[in-house]
């Protein structure tokens, strides 16, 4: 990546599982930008889902990857208090989940800070990528 390239990014916070979205969402105090219940409609026509589902868009911009991702981090960063219960949960499952729309035959570099990465690993959060 050369200097100054800019992408459309976005950042989202993804919980999925085995529990009460509601209660996620009267946990964290934010509403969401969508959620589901295990069972109902997917993505296509006949696909169920197969786990209850919450999840809130952080970032949605077009600038840089690494950015957006330091944006979404500083977000959630500021709910931790009240994020880490609903992660310490066994019943669900936390992913920062970053998506980035490339021009063909463009690779993003994409670097995570020291800070990024600690703030992963304290609360566990998985993280996945997809460039399309």
């Amino acid at each position: 990546m050369t200097v100054g390239e800019q992408y459309e990014v976005a950042v989202s916070l993804r919980l999925t599982g085995e529990f009460e979205p509601d209660g996620v969402t009267a946990a964290l105090g934010l509403a969401p930008s969508k959620q589901w219940r295990a069972g109902q409609p997917g993505g296509a026509p006949k696909l169920r889902r197969k786990s209850d589902g919450w999840v809130l868009k952080l970032v949605d911009n077009v600038g840089s990857v690494d950015d957006s991702i330091h944006q979404a981090v500083d977000r959630l960063e500021e709910i931790n208090a009240r994020l880490q219960p609903v992660v310490d949960d066994p019943n669900i499952s936390g992913c920062l989940a970053v998506s980035v729309d490339a021009p063909a035959n463009c690779w993003p570099s994409i670097i995570l800070s020291n800070s990024t990465l600690s703030f992963l690993t304290s609360t566990r959060l998985s993280f996945d990528i997809d460039v399309m």
